[in-house]
């Protein structure tokens, strides 16, 4: 192992970076002024103890935690990786939970590379969170892409617990996004934001086939419709993201 990954691996880096991103994070979050479109959504289920799933396109999804500002629990799936332990920590610092293991987008379960993720213990372990009343926070694409293609894990996640989908969008105008396959958003403090709730999707528990390609297809869809009007508020023209293996280049939008 080179020295560069034993450093990542170390736990004194990666609470140290956990704890650069929590502070960052809440600094964006306190010093922009941010829109928040129909927060009735959430706060139908919080007033019955309900739990439901968020999810989010990967990649925008840097400032979900802060606005989750109640005390009803949520687990957020994050990886197994080096880079999921990070964003483990990350999360616990700004007071969520976890759920470790993560999917592997269709036809590419034989690859060596991804065995062993972990993806049927964590959709076990969320359909009972969900049963148990906390609500679960995951992206709904899975790397390495397509990016904005949801997978069907959530679908079956949904019709599994019976709890519904509501997609988020959360953007700020001042942001850099990075050249990767996602398209990271680094949002900007000192920025004008908006936090975009969308209508809760719900799948029924004898769904199958169409069924559950025309729910995937919805959750798609709906979260392509609040990133858009999340990216209206602020004043910035929704982007085409690009078809797989596109080139694009970083930049800063203020």
């Amino acid at each position: 192992m080179s020295p560069l990954k034993r450093l990542v691996k170390s736990s004194a880096f990666q609470s140290t970076a956990a704890f650069i991103a929590a502070f960052y994070i809440r600094l964006v979050r306190y010093t922009s002024r941010f829109i928040i479109r129909r927060p009735d959504v959430p706060e139908r289920f919080w007033k019955n103890n309900e739990s439901f799933i968020c999810t989010t396109w990967h990649g925008q999804n840097m400032l979900t935690p802060p606005f989750w500002h109640n005390w009803r629990e949520l687990a957020i799936l994050v990886s197994r990786s080096s880079d999921g332990e990070i964003i483990a920590r990350l999360m616990h610092r700004l007071g969520l939970s976890t759920i470790r293991g993560a999917g592997v987008p269709k036809g590419a379960k034989k690859k060596p590379k991804n065995k062993d993720k972990g993806g049927a213990v964590a959709l076990r372990g969320m359909v009972r969170a969900l049963q148990n009343d906390v609500s679960i926070g995951m992206t709904a694409d899975l790397p390495p892409g397509p990016a904005r293609r949801a997978g069907e894990g959530i679908v079956a996640l949904a019709r599994l617990s019976g709890r519904p989908i509501v997609p988020i969008a959360v953007t700020t105008k001042a942001r850099i996004v990075l050249n990767n396959w996602d398209r990271y958003q680094i949002n900007l403090p000192f920025s004008k934001g908006a936090f975009v709730w969308g209508e809760p999707i719900y799948v029924p528990g004898d769904a199958s086939g169409e069924a559950l390609e025309e729910a995937r297809k919805k959750v798609e869809e709906a979260l392509n419709a609040v990133t858009e009007e999340a990216d209206r508020l602020v004043g910035r023209r929704s982007e085409t993201q690009p078809a797989a293996g596109a080139p694009s280049s970083p930049r800063s939008a203020g």
